[in-house]
């Protein structure tokens, strides 16, 4: 799949950044092996507050975005991780905007930010 995850720990938290192509056919699949990934550093880290800094390209509707929420926990997002994320390209935050709310009505933390000041204030909080 056409992506690349760099991470970095930090004392309390997770930094990571993400560069992807989003594939039509083939978005759940890659969004899949995307956040299982994190979701693996997660785990290995010990740390469950999340830094996601996100340069993607290309698009998908948002029926996937639904099901790509709704299969979270499949993919072994947990309630109790926090993410803070930065889509660097402008048109990916509004299109994040909805996956945003649903995460949040179904019980999981996660803000969208336009920079990385906000998301790491944020994300720290207690």
């Amino acid at each position: 799949m056409p992506f690349t995850l760099k991470h970095t720990r930090f004392k309390d938290h997770l930094e990571i950044t993400i560069h992807s192509t989003i594939i039509p056919g083939k978005e759940i699949e890659e969004a899949t092996q995307r956040w299982t990934k994190v979701s693996e550093l997660c785990e290995i880290e010990n740390c469950h507050r999340v830094l996601a800094i996100l340069h993607f390209k290309g698009t998908y509707n948002m029926d996937l975005a639904f099901k790509l929420v709704d299969t979270a926990k499949d993919f072994g997002w947990k309630l109790q991780n926090k993410l803070a994320v930065v889509p660097v390209d402008e048109e990916w935050y509004y299109r994040l905007s909805f996956t945003e709310t649903t995460m949040t009505r179904l019980g999981y933390e996660m803000k969208l930010f336009r920079n990385k000041r906000n998301a790491k204030k944020w994300l720290l909080q207690a």
